[in-house]
């Protein structure tokens, strides 16, 4: 598979290190849009779509882990697969790497055309493994689209570098824009119908992000957005790829609506990659 460059960088993880923690010390002296960011006091009662079981902490256990097991038995049990509890069950985790995520999209498809490439019980990603999460969680009827998005386009058709100036008094040093652009066409109706429909047969979708208010990841579980089955929740689906990709400092964080009771509030979510390279999430006493 021919790649081009998708998401890429030259400099060494130590001198990104520090043009990050640079370009971020910039920003906090420059004027953002007015943001209305969830009280400290209140981060863990926020509300999305798809209600408590649609995200947790990613560092750690779940308080509900028994709660959201037995979903899944109960799921399993309930699309008469009488041979879910026996049968092997596979585990998928996508991990960050840019560019190389063309690696795991060649991998996928190489794995199709084998015929021997499982469903996936459960897939998580994490930072450009986010990107790759849904198509791999969908199996080999996405390959395509998969291998479109790491073959035919480059970084520069899906983000726009803006100038240092412009940059350094802004939110990022790049634009994302073409990459929201990219996800609404791609991450679509038929697409998210088709996680939430496996999501109802106890298969999961797990994308990581950073909430960079609290400081802490966030586990997502695009299923049950998916399964709420309206257009705020689908826009979420795409939100939460967006943001898992975003590298701080150098994309744009996303903004995500969230509601306290009945007040609005909106927290700032980056790349998945800043707080964990990889999420695996197995539910051991599943079978």
């Amino acid at each position: 598979m021919k790649t081009k460059p998708f998401m890429s960088s030259k400099r060494s993880p130590g001198a990104m290190s520090i043009f990050i923690a640079f370009v971020l010390s910039l920003q906090s002296c420059t004027s953002v849009a007015p943001r209305n960011p969830v009280p400290e006091e209140k981060i863990g009662q926020a509300a999305i779509p798809g209600g408590s079981l649609a995200r947790f902490w990613g560092d750690e256990r779940p308080p509900d882990v028994g709660a959201r097991i037995e979903l899944i038995r109960d799921q399993l049990a309930s699309n008469e697969d009488v041979e879910a509890f026996t049968r092997p069950h596979y585990y998928l985790t996508i991990s960050g790497g840019g560019a190389n995520g063309a690696f795991g999209a060649d991998l996928l498809k190489g794995w199709s055309q084998s015929g021997s490439r499982p469903e996936m019980t459960i897939v998580t990603g994490i930072s450009t493994g986010a990107l790759i999460a849904p198509f791999a969680f969908l199996g080999s009827d996405f390959d395509d689209e998969l291998e479109q998005l790491y073959t035919t386009l480059s970084t520069k058709d899906l983000v726009r570098e803006r100038s240092l100036i412009g940059g350094l008094l802004s939110d990022a040093m790049a634009d994302t824009e073409p990459l929201r652009d990219f996800l609404q066409s791609k991450v679509d109706e038929q697409m998210i119908e088709a996680i939430a429909r496996e999501y109802e047969q106890g298969r999961r979708l797990l994308i990581g992000t950073t909430n960079l208010d609290a400081k802490r990841p966030v586990i997502w579980n695009i299923g049950a957005i998916a399964a709420v089955r309206t257009e705020e929740s689908a826009q979420l689906i795409r939100d939460v790829m967006l943001a898992s990709a975003s590298i701080p400092g150098v994309f744009p964080p996303v903004r995500i609506s969230v509601r306290v009771g009945e007040q609005e509030y909106d927290e700032l979510h980056v790349g998945g990659g800043v707080t964990t390279a990889m999420y695996s999430f197995i539910p051991h006493n599943l079978i």
